[in-house]
């Protein structure tokens, strides 16, 4: 009987962009809900195919079905995890570090891609800066929470919403989040701060300054919310 390879191990967890292909997409992408996303990757080869059921499953995929028990447990912890925190466990600190390696990515594009015609990016990198800081300092008041955390938790789940653009991304309304995006041309594949890089892609600098700006205004009132709270 064939049997799958043993998992490969680290002690770094990959953490990946959620683009779209599955139900947290409208939560994260157009409610600006935090959303999660956990499976094993690997090469099977039968992906979408007619031999993609489950008597290639359980004969080739997963004869034990180890790796369905090993995503319960994981996503039994995860669960376990947020349901029993008096404070949800968002870092906004670590999300404001990631965002500004976006900008910082997105920005070295434009420089390649427009040159001298290349936007001003010191506003959205500013304002990355901002909501790190705010991230910084309620991260501190999470640890440090002697009092109802109700208060606290509703300005944590405020300030993802707050990275919703009002009128949506550029030709695809219904996407409203200023950070992830399915790509326009990437399948079920994210693309980070989609609104700037996608105007990039395009050519168009003037949409790319004023995505800027968008991404920027967002990043602003999540920092306001963040800061916002006493």
């Amino acid at each position: 009987t064939y049997r799958p390879p043993e998992a490969q191990t680290t002690a770094d967890v990959p953490v990946g962009d959620l683009g779209s292909g599955s139900d947290y997409t409208v939560f994260l992408q157009h409610l600006g809900v935090p959303s999660t996303d956990i499976g094993s990757t690997g090469p099977y080869g039968v992906y979408h195919s007619a031999f993609d059921n489950f008597n290639w499953f359980k004969k080739f995929g997963d004869p034990d079905f180890t790796y369905e028990q090993e995503m319960a447990r994981v996503y039994g912890l995860e669960v376990l995890r947020m349901a029993d925190s008096d404070v949800l466990p968002y870092d906004y600190e670590e999300y404001g570090k990631e965002i500004a390696a976006y900008i910082d990515a997105a920005k070295k594009k434009a420089e390649t891609k427009f040159g001298n015609r290349t936007p001003n990016f010191t506003t959205a990198t500013e304002a990355a800066r901002h909501f790190q800081e705010a991230g910084s300092k309620i991260a501190d008041k999470q640890r440090k929470l002697r009092v109802n955390p109700t208060n606290l938790n509703q300005t944590l789940r405020k300030a993802e919403r707050a990275l919703l653009i009002p009128d949506g991304l550029p030709d695809r309304t219904w996407y409203r989040h200023a950070i992830y995006a399915p790509g326009r041309y990437t399948g079920y594949a994210a693309v980070v701060i989609p609104g700037v890089n996608e105007a990039i892609d395009k050519g168009n600098p003037e949409q790319t300054g004023q995505q800027i700006a968008v991404l920027a205004a967002a990043l602003d009132r999540a920092a306001k919310v963040l800061n916002g709270y006493r």
